[in-house]
């Protein structure tokens, strides 16, 4: 909560320095504004990303293949997000110093991103400015989503003021606060949460699994708020950045799931690891399973998250083949109701899959398990 009203608070601020400047100076304005923030609740974070910046644009500029600057860049921002997940930069984090790992994994892979897109010839002219200003940009730096570099840029030199932007901007941030404030921290994470304590005595699998909904409904709300207020951040200054989260619960498929939840992290591993992995192997199982091992892998490196990842990876591989039988038109045909069916399986499918990440240690992971599933057969 203090972290969300303070992001407000600063965001609201730069955006009226910025507008109330004039337009050749705005765009700096937004990159001192972040530079700003970061130096005041993240400055470990600022080193990076200023470090990473000007390496990754200038490395292009060197008199090297394109091929070893991309590599360059790659290699770069993995080494580091790596030794950060590992747990080997936290002697240089202060607990102070939280917003690292959030920022490091988004403006990581945006930096892989601007390199392949520059090994591609997909990247338009532009100057170094332009490229600070997209790394820089407070909205999504801390948040997400992983907006692409074109598009920004072409906000860049067409933005203007628009009052029906503006608005549209409030009311996302009014959504993401209420997703965050309402809905995840009073309903769930406090009436909910009261609820499951006066079960658990009695009513045993109940409980447990009002314990892990809770904790899916809340990761959602929690995160798909946040990407609301940081699309409506970005809307406030004139920029329009890509969605997050549609509507990804009421999905009728594990794979329709991904192509809702998430959506700029999945749509970045479609173009980035799945594309380039089931056209060198010739087998999609392993372009999905390849991405989703790292999707898991960008939110933490453990054994569990790699399970995690197998577990969507397999289910995904499985509806493909689903997908392609016979059994899909029969079923769809003769079961009443396939559609909300399709939907009910899909979530609980994912449901269950959080266990693995909810969980503080194996035994506990097996046991929710074992109640969920033990106690409902018996």
């Amino acid at each position: 909560m203090e972290l969300l009203n303070y992001i407000l608070l600063f965001g609201l601020a730069l955006t009226t320095v910025t507008w109330l400047s004039p337009a050749k100076w705005q765009q700096w304005i937004i990159l001192a504004g972040t530079v700003l923030f970061l130096a005041l609740k993240a400055p470990v974070s600022l080193v990076i990303l200023s470090l990473t910046t000007l390496s990754s644009y200038w490395i292009f500029k060197a008199p090297i293949s394109l091929t070893a600057a991309t590599l360059l860049v790659i290699f770069q921002n993995i080494i580091i997000f790596v030794v950060y997940k590992m747990g080997a930069g936290h002697a240089l984090v202060s607990p102070a110093d939280r917003f690292i790992p959030l920022g490091l994994s988004y403006y990581s892979f945006r930096q892989i991103h601007y390199a392949i897109e520059q090994y591609k010839g997909k990247i338009g002219p532009h100057q170094f400015g332009d490229y600070a200003a997209y790394l820089f940009f407070l909205p999504t730096i801390l948040i997400g989503p992983i907006n692409r570099f074109s598009p920004f840029l072409r906000n860049i030199y067409r933005r203007r003021w628009d009052a029906t932007l503006f608005s549209e901007g409030l009311e996302r941030i009014l959504y993401g606060y209420a997703k965050i404030v309402i809905i995840g921290n009073f309903l769930l994470t406090n009436k909910l949460s009261g609820i499951v304590a006066t079960l658990e005595e009695n009513h045993l699998w109940l409980s447990n699994y009002l314990r892990v909904l809770n904790y899916t409904l809340n990761t959602y709300f929690q995160f798909a708020g946040y990407s609301d207020v940081a699309i409506g951040m970005a809307l406030l200054l004139g920029f329009r950045v890509m969605e997050n989260f549609n509507y990804p619960f009421l999905a009728p498929n594990i794979n329709e799931f991904w192509n809702r939840w998430h959506i700029s992290l999945s749509s970045w591993c479609r173009d980035y690891v799945y594309t380039p992995m089931a056209s060198i192997t010739r087998k999609p199982i392993v372009g999905i399973l390849m991405t989703m091992l790292v999707i898991a892998l960008w939110h933490e490196i453990s054994g569990r998250y790699i399970i995690w990842g197998v577990y969507h990876g397999l289910g995904i591989a499985v509806w493909h083949l689903y997908h392609r039988s016979s059994w899909r038109d029969k079923l769809k045909d003769k079961l009443p109701g396939y559609k909300y069916l399709a939907i009910l399986l899909t979530f609980h499918f994912v449901l269950f899959s959080f266990v693995i990440v909810k969980e503080e240690s194996w035994g506990a992971m097996w046991e929710t398990y074992r109640i969920l599933f033990g106690e409902f057969s018996s």
